[in-house]
């Protein structure tokens, strides 16, 4: 029986063996690989790493390439591994949109001067009207000037008809008549003794009876006709007062309407002014957004990635490409605390990269960070109980060539 299991096990594992060769194979051959590559890794950095090299990864200054607005790419003006100057046009976004929106604004624009045009026209129309009211004024100011000096001269003129003559013209004409009656009293001596003539004595006669009259009229005052003709122009005049008043009463009222009609038309100016400054500024936002639809380089460097095609729909903040300024390139490690020792700022090293194994270049540590990094916090058995923290290392790789590219794996021989 138990020959009989046997001989069954035998015949089960042959066939068995015929079946899977290839799948053994296979296995076999990814196993040696492995362990080739392994064992290879470990030559070629092994000892090192035993001697005080640590792994970092190479670093310099990327600037991604982004678009302020959403759109369509157009046209990439460079191709990756350009060189580039600032300023040198990256990429073209689709602009139609914004087009269209820049000769919408540049109608508003037009619309709000031709607005603010008017509303200038308007302005100076008022402005010229209340000039014209103040003229006015002024001219009916004047006249109540006049009109008050016409009412005083009539007011004088009454004044004296009702109170009759001022004593000393009383006087005057008293004397002026006794004077001609002393006269007329010789001439009539003179006449009977045929000295003069009858004619003149009349002339001397009548000359006594006027200013005989003119005494009597000096005592008596005014007649009643000369007192009413005064009393009329006294009535006139204040009628002239008061229309005078009246006409500057209306000329300062027109006035006052001209100007509220400059406040109205200063009011109105300063809104379309308002209307076309806000017209004349989302014209300028556009126009920006325009400049922005070309993307330019930031920096002089090389154009190290482009992450997109032509005619790819990108959206605001999607980065298009990298440009890499490559003059000035580092490794960026952190170093366990516990390896610190040794390690300060100034000390040179050297610098291996794992796609160039058989170059070195130099490099200067010109950074370890004050303050540690708990993100890469982690226990270690050689620290008793205690977990352990790293500090960041910047290294400045001095030798460069355009064989570096940022992200490469470099390995850091601080035993010099």
């Amino acid at each position: 029986m138990k020959s009989l299991l046997e001989k069954i096990n035998k015949t089960i594992n042959k066939d068995w063996f015929s079946k899977n060769i290839k799948s053994i194979t296979i296995a076999l051959v990814v196993i040696v690989c492995a362990l080739g590559i392994t064992i290879g890794t470990t030559k070629i950095y092994g000892g090192s790493m035993e001697s005080g090299a640590r792994q970092g990864i190479v670093s310099a200054k990327d600037v991604s390439i982004n678009t302020k607005i959403p759109g369509r790419i157009v046209k990439f003006y460079v191709e990756e591994g350009q060189q580039v100057k600032i300023g040198d046009p990256i990429v073209e976004i689709s602009s139609e949109e914004i087009q269209a929106k820049k000769l919408q604004l540049e109608a508003q624009v037009a619309q709000a001067q031709a607005g603010v045009d008017a509303s200038q026209a308007a302005l100076e129309m008022a402005q010229g009207a209340y000039e014209v009211a103040q003229e006015r004024v002024k001219q009916a100011e004047a006249g109540v000037i006049a009109s008050q000096s016409q009412r005083n001269m009539a007011a004088a003129v009454n004044e004296k008809a009702e109170n009759g003559a001022r004593t000393q013209e009383v006087a005057q004409a008293e004397s002026a008549y006794n004077l001609w009656k002393s006269t007329y009293d010789r001439a009539v001596v003179l006449n009977e003794g045929g000295a003069i003539s009858n004619q003149k004595l009349e002339e001397i006669k009548t000359q006594m009876n006027v200013s005989e009259q003119t005494l009597s009229m000096a005592k008596e005052g005014a007649r009643t006709e000369d007192k009413k003709a005064a009393s009329a122009q006294l009535s006139l005049a204040e009628a002239g007062i008061l229309s005078s008043n009246s006409l500057l009463n209306q000329a300062c009222e027109a006035s006052n309407i001209a100007l509220a009609q400059v406040s109205q038309a200063q009011a109105g100016l300063a809104a379309s002014q308002g209307k076309l400054d806000q017209a004349k500024a989302g014209l300028q936002e556009v126009e920006v957004y325009l400049k922005d639809t070309v993307i330019k380089s930031p920096i002089d460097g090389t154009i190290t990635a482009i992450n997109s095609d032509e005619g790819e729909l990108v959206s605001t903040g999607t980065s298009i490409g990298t440009v890499s300024n490559l003059d000035k390139c580092w490794v960026s490690i952190n170093l366990d605390e516990n390896k610190l020792e040794g390690v300060s700022e100034g000390q040179t090293v050297d610098v291996t990269l794992a796609a160039y194994k058989n170059k070195t270049y130099k490099g200067t540590v010109v950074t370890i960070n004050k303050e540690p990094d708990f993100a890469v916090k982690k226990a270690t058995n050689e620290n008793g109980s205690f977990d352990i923290v790293s500090f960041g290392v910047k290294i400045e790789i001095d030798n460069l060539d355009q064989s570096i590219r940022p992200g490469m794996t470099a390995i850091v021989n601080f035993a010099n």
